[in-house]
């Protein structure tokens, strides 16, 4: 007699397979967790309440209001000197070189509370535009810096600009506030300066 069709039998599991151990979800992150961790690796005594900050950052954060008015203010003034092909932080720098010429680099970074590798770079930039000169004092390791001729016309030509933007700035901010901010502001670093020495 022939042989009855068998139907094939499924594949046997493997005893690996059927032993193996479910698979763990990842643990899920738990910012709470994450906060106080930090607040104890900082010396925090508990975590601090950073939601009641949130608003406060627009209203009070000198730094940030501080940020807002130089980016606002310094568009004013950039567009403002285009005619003269001159940027706001140029401008000032020229201003600041004129009023103390000749005036060493250090000098010229303290009194604009700038730092000698940004400083460097803007001096440089100028005088490659033949606005200042850069040559050493008596003291030869001592760099001196002064206006050119041209520096000199080129300030004088900006000078209508400066007043179209000091008008426009006038309109965001007291003019007047701001001069007090800056008085006080040298005044802060000068008491500064002298208690160190």
């Amino acid at each position: 007699m022939p042989r009855r069709p068998t139907s094939p039998r499924p594949p046997r599991a493997s005893r690996s397979a059927s032993t193996a151990a479910p698979a763990c979800p990842a643990p899920r992150p738990n910012p709470a967790s994450d906060l106080a961790a930090t607040a104890r690796r900082l010396g925090v005594a508990g975590t601090p309440d950073w939601l009641a900050y949130v608003p406060r950052g627009r209203r009070e954060c000198a730094y940030a209001n501080v940020r807002l008015a130089s980016r606002v203010i310094g568009t004013v003034y950039d567009d403002a000197l285009k005619p003269v092909g001159l940027r706001a932080a140029q401008l000032a720098l020229l201003w600041a070189i004129v009023a103390m010429e000749p005036v060493d680099m250090t000098s010229l970074g303290r009194e604009t509370a700038t730092d000698q590798t940004t400083l460097s770079r803007t001096v440089e930039n100028l005088r490659r535009a033949k606005l200042v000169s850069v040559q050493a004092g008596e003291d030869r390791r001592v760099k001196v810096i002064r206006l050119t001729a041209s520096g000199r016309l080129r300030f004088a030509a900006a000078m209508p600009y400066w007043e179209r933007a000091q008008a426009e700035a006038s309109k965001l901010l007291s003019l007047d506030a701001l001069e007090a901010i800056g008085r006080s502001i040298r005044r802060a670093r000068r008491n500064a300066t002298t208690e160190i020495a």
